[in-house]
């Protein structure tokens, strides 16, 4: 299961430095950029995902959104790369790979 986490940050004052502590948190908390504003972590079930909803929760900025999708293995391996080369990650691993925790 994947957690994706979008980002949309506004042009008010105060909020740049709230969505840089929540960028710094997502990276150190194990999330992978995959986007200028979206992240994305593998957890193992539900369960688990429910207590990053929580920590998240307590990171998020007070304006604009930031909005959370739960992803199942076999949605994510649903997705089509358009345009560009594949990440580090997806060359070793494997893009249809599921990778058990």
């Amino acid at each position: 299961m994947r957690l994706l986490v979008i980002l949309s940050p506004t042009d008010q004052w105060g909020t740049k430095t709230e969505y840089t502590n929540l960028r710094k948190f997502l990276i150190k908390d194990g999330y992978l950029r995959i986007a200028s504003d979206v992240f994305m972590r593998i957890v193992a079930n539900r369960k688990n995902s429910e207590k990053h909803f929580r920590r998240i929760k307590e990171y998020a900025p007070k304006t604009g959104t930031v909005r959370m999708l739960r992803l199942t293995e076999k949605q994510y391996a649903n997705t089509h790369m358009i345009s560009g080369k594949e990440d580090v990650q997806e060359r070793i691993v494997g893009r249809n790979c599921q990778i058990m925790l």
